[in-house]
This record gives C-alpha cells, structure tokens and sequence, in this order.
C-alpha cells in the first residue's frame, strides 16, 4: 500500500508525535509499504533519518502547529504521491485535518489518530458544549473514515467532537532499541524525559528533589528535553540550592538518550495535565528503570500501581518525594517493578501495534 503520514508535529520538533510518526513510518516500510510523511517546510536534514519527507509551505512561511499549510499545495502533495490511504497525526492541527479533507474530496480513504487530550478532557458537559462552538473542528473531524486513539483517554475527549466509533490503539516503541543487557540500580540516578512546559510538572519534581537529597545525599537528577520553562527550571534550581545534584542535558541524540534511560536507577513523569499516554514511560519501561509517574490521563492505563511502576497524585510533592526516595534505597522493589515493567512492555513493540493500524487501513 502506498500511505500518507500528514501531520504538523514532525523534525525538528521534538515530542511524543513525532516519535510515534517516525516509528509508524518505519514500521510500515519495513512490512512492505511506501511510505510519505507530509509536513511543514522546516530548517531540517530530513536525509539524515532515511525517511521520505515531503514538506508543503505555509502562509506565513513557518513551522509553527497553527500556521495554515497553503492547501493547494498540500493537496498537489497528495496527488503526485497517489495514496491509497491518508493517515493525519494530531486531530486538531491544520495539515492533519486538512489532509484528511483532501483525501475526502478525492475519494482516498482516510485514518485521523488522536494523540492529546486537554484539561478537565473527562468533563463532559464542559467538552461537549464546547465542541459545537468549535464547530469547525466538529466538521474537519467527521472528514476521516476511521478515528484511532492512543488511549481510552484520547478516545474520550474526541469522543466530544464526533459521534463515530473511535479504536484504540496504543503508542509503541522499539523496545530492542532500549533493552539493556544488564540493568543495575546505582542508588542515586533520577531521570526525567520530554518537553520543558508547565504541564509537564517539572517544578513538582524539583520541589520534590530537594526533599530526596535530604534523605539520599548523593541523589542526582539528569533532565533531558528543552521548552520555555528551562529558564524557570534553572532558575528554581539554583534558589532550591540544587546546583551540584541537577544536570540538564537539553536535547540529546537517540543513542545518548537510550544510554542515559539504561543508567538511570529512576524515572519521573510528574505530568500535571495533558498526558493521553506517555512514550517516555514506555521507553523508560524498556529500559528496565522503574517508572514514578502521576495520575493524569492515560498514564493510568499504562502504569499498574506498584507493579509496574509506582502511580502519585499528581502535584503531590511530599509523596513523589516519598516514593523516589523508596525505589532509590529498595533495591529488591526497583527489581520487581522493573522486571514486570519489561514483561508487559513488550506488547507495546511495534511489531505488534503496526498490524493493528495496518487492519485499520484495509478496511
């Protein structure tokens, strides 16, 4: 089959779409299938991924998600590819559901997955009443022949906006990519993975760090990501006084990332709203390091309280204080979460998830 990866959120932006994209793309090829991932003009080397790119400019000739893609393009984009199938990534941006509505107008199928979900999602009477002022959204939704989500999460808040079925079908990694050989537990490695915003709760866990370090003095933290909250995060860590125990190593690439992951004794997603699934927690998983995350959204579909890993309340800084400095000293439960975690994470291969949208397409 020829298949259409349209989405706004692609290189050089960083995040949990673009990770799923390029998986999905690779996964395809590697079942057979050519695959296009069409999205906005950008400054990046798409050679250096060994993916067929396509970029369509935009009308105010940036990256930015809310930019309009120019739609005559895009659509010509679409033509000279000839799809048998338009998958948009992102069910409210413009190239996803623009794509969709091309693909509509010429008789191609199409597939929108959801990948968000946003404050108070579950609160029907707030979505519900706000999806028919969104009309637009409403009509460009209802576009797609099929609707997956990442999460029984994500399916409910589109739910909102669209009276068809919608399948859920979960984030997947590569999991041989992560898989340590050996894992060991040093005692004092914490580790935190995504983008640097206010949602992702990073001012939670540093609060909450500085409580760690008075129970376990050579406790160190290791920040990967970037955003406009890293100058409030430095900030913030050197009035906590937590200089010497904090690293931020900004954006690394996938081999240093993978490296970091399988050297952390911890991982923390103290993720305040927002989260639809989390693919650090399955790369972390994968790693075989015991994930602490909130409970937000998906995140408690995937994390199985003190199985495999350890839920808090989210914003709750004394008690994910607590539970970090509990896996940090009990090496016996780092292994037990660790080895259940490895066991379940492996349904979430992408050998196994690509045959779930691949059915999806041949509808």
């Amino acid at each position: 089959m020829r298949i259409a990866l349209c989405s706004d959120y692609f290189y050089p932006k960083i995040g949990g779409i673009t990770t799923h994209i390029e998986g999905l793309a690779r996964a395809l090829e590697e079942r057979g299938h050519e695959v296009v991932i069409i999205t906005k003009k950008a400054k990046f080397n798409d050679r250096q991924h060994g993916l067929n790119v396509v970029r369509v400019n935009s009308i105010f000739k940036t990256s930015r998600v809310l930019d309009i893609p120019q739609t005559s393009e895009l659509e010509r984009k679409i033509k000279e590819f000839k799809p048998d199938v338009i998958h948009g990534h992102h069910a409210f941006s413009p190239i996803s559901l623009l794509s969709i509505s091309a693909g509509k107008k010429l008789g191609i199928k199409t597939v929108l997955t959801n990948h968000s979900i946003q404050f108070l999602y579950d609160f029907d009477y707030l979505w519900k009443s706000s999806s028919y002022i969104l009309f637009p959204y409403r009509e460009y939704i209802n576009n797609a022949d099929r609707i997956i989500a990442v999460s029984n999460a994500a399916a409910k808040f589109i739910s909102h906006f669209t009276p068809k079925k919608v399948e859920i079908i979960e984030n997947a990694i590569n999991i041989g990519e992560f898989s340590p050989e050996v894992k060991t537990f040093d005692g004092k490695s914490v580790l935190f993975v995504g983008r640097f915003t206010y949602r992702k709760g990073i001012y939670i866990l540093l609060e909450a760090f500085q409580k760690v370090k008075q129970e376990v003095e050579n406790a160190h933290l290791t920040l990967v990501g970037s955003g406009y909250f890293s100058h409030i995060a430095d900030l913030l860590i050197r009035t906590l006084n937590l200089s010497k125990n904090i690293s931020i190593a900004g954006e690394v690439e996938k081999e240093k990332l993978v490296e970091i992951y399988q050297n952390s004794h911890v991982f923390v997603l103290p993720s305040i709203y927002g989260e639809s699934f989390g693919i650090v927690l399955l790369e972390a998983m994968a790693s075989k390091t015991p994930v602490i995350a909130s409970d937000d959204g998906g995140i408690k579909e995937l994390i199985k309280n003190r199985k495999t890993g350890i839920i808090v309340k989210k914003g709750d800084v004394k008690e994910l204080s607590e539970k970090i400095t509990e896996l940090l000293l009990d090496q016996d439960l780092s292994k037990k979460i660790s080895t259940t975690a490895f066991r379940e994470v492996k349904k979430y291969d992408w050998k196994n998830v690509v045959r779930k949208i691949e059915a999806v397409y041949k509808w």
